[in-house]
């Protein structure tokens, strides 16, 4: 896929560069913009988008450094810069006329100079342009997603009580987080924030169905399967329900019973869901897998050979992270560096490299702590 991507960074500062020269109607411009769509095409064959952001002078696609394409990052990408943008967004569907224009806009910013060129580059319906910094984080809405927490809550109670899922609920849930990784697609993605210690689980549950999300789409995950692993994220943690709250909740080191039924919770979880009509099968899977580490150990104990789904890893990566930075009773959360330092130094054991970078490199710059 880096090829591909590749490529195409370069077929489209190619084209820039062509239209400096050129006029918008010359076939050395339609050849040019062909070539861009064709390989635009390919690029997203297994996804709805393609994402590049430039930090720190490098090019990154899921995660990546992009590697031959310093053409595009002097150019191309010096342009977005000095219109104020750091990652540059092409969706399926993009059109000749709207890549053209594009294209002219991007060409007319080079002519001008870095305080001129935001007057003239702007995002389109497929062309998505966005800064990965610069949102205030105080600024978050401190309301924002709490119906859908509390929603969540009442799903979870139901499941628990009745072996009832409102599976229309938790679409809803769904809908209103894949809206929030939809309009932030490539900018910062905002948190709810934990309002009590008694919405903890659910507030954090609703984050870590956010997270998951957003990496899902990160490494270009088809859209039907990004919402089902936003499902699977929300009823990941059902079997703690079933763990004594004096356990859940303890401040201090558990005892080897205590963490013996804490670890119980993914059977639990997975047999609760089993027990639930309606329940999708990765659900299952996912709240029975996301404490098994990527080396085959964790729990629950899996036979040799056993390898965790893909949407259990994206979950467990999204859970971990959160929990680590969110402030607890007994301890306050980490830092953005502390807890990448951490997860990164358990890559390749608990967590499955190329995954965890991606997070890293493209989900956690854009996360907006609440």
């Amino acid at each position: 896929m880096s090829a591909a991507v590749e490529g195409l960074l370069k077929a489209l500062q190619n084209t820039v560069a062509s239209h400096l020269l050129y006029p918008p109607e010359h076939p050395r411009i339609q050849d040019a913009l062909e070539r861009v769509l064709g390989l635009l095409r390919e690029a997203t064959a297994r996804g709805s988008a393609v994402s590049i952001f430039a930090v720190d002078e490098r090019l990154i696609h899921q995660g990546t450094p992009l590697s031959g394409v310093e053409g595009a990052q002097r150019g191309l990408f010096r342009t977005l810069k000095a219109a104020g943008f750091d990652r540059l967004t092409l969706r399926r569907g993009v059109s000749r006329a709207e890549l053209l224009a594009f294209v002219a806009a991007l060409a007319e910013a080079g002519r001008r100079s870095d305080g001129e060129a935001k007057d003239f580059v702007r995002p389109s319906r497929n062309i998505r342009l966005s800064a990965l910094q610069g949102l205030d984080e105080k600024s978050l809405d401190p309301g924002f997603l709490g119906e859908e927490i509390d929603t969540l809550q009442d799903v979870w109670t139901d499941i628990l009580e009745r072996h009832d899922l409102n599976l229309d609920a938790i679409e809803g849930i769904v809908v209103a987080l894949a809206k929030t990784v939809e309009e932030n697609l490539g900018a910062m993605i905002p948190m709810a924030a934990l309002k009590s210690h008694d919405r903890y689980t659910a507030t954090h549950i609703t984050n870590v169905s956010l997270l998951a999300m957003a990496l899902a789409e990160a490494i270009e995950l088809p859209e039907p399967l990004v919402r089902d692993v936003g499902i699977a994220a929300l009823l990941h943690d059902v079997g703690k329900l079933e763990v004594p709250p004096e356990i859940l909740n303890k401040p201090d080191r558990l005892g080897p019973g205590e963490l013996e039924r804490m670890k119980r919770h993914p059977e639990d979880g997975a047999r609760l869901l089993l027990a639930t009509p309606a329940v999708p099968e990765l659900a299952v899977i996912v709240a029975y897998e996301h404490h098994v580490r990527f080396d085959g150990g964790g729990y629950p104990s899996l036979p040799r050979g056993w390898r965790q789904s893909l949407a259990s890893a994206i979950t467990q990566v999204a859970d971990i992270y959160d929990a680590l930075r969110t402030d607890r009773p007994y301890r306050t959360g980490l830092d953005r560096d502390t807890i990448m330092a951490m997860m990164t130094a358990d890559a390749g054991a608990h967590f499955e490299p190329a995954l965890l970078a991606a997070f890293f490199e493209v989900v956690v710059p854009r996360a907006a702590a609440a």
